[in-house]
């Protein structure tokens, strides 16, 4: 996951110093372990695929959250995927 970190942060423009960064993280997992439970009453199975998934579109919202603009094809688009963030985070 520290790869995929970086390679958004580089596609973003976000210095890797950034002090936000940290805060974003802690957002983020704390988003994406109540996403297990959204995932399970919605019928969506979280296997090795789309658990980092869930985890990587918990990540840019938040940052998305705090006014930095995420290019539309940053991540490929999966509907249960999408349908779960937008519980996750309403």
């Amino acid at each position: 996951m520290e790869k995929a970190l970086e390679d958004f942060l580089q596609q973003l423009n976000i210095d890797p110093l950034d002090h936000r960064i940290r805060d974003w993280l802690e957002q983020a997992l704390a988003k994406y372990e109540n996403a297990w439970g959204v995932a399970s009453r919605m019928g969506v199975h979280m296997d090795e695929d789309r658990a980092p998934a869930v985890y990587a579109r918990c990540l840019l919202k938040v940052i998305s959250m705090d006014g930095i603009k995420i290019p539309v094809n940053m991540l490929p688009i999966e509907t249960d995927t999408e349908r779960l963030i937008s519980e996750v985070f309403k």
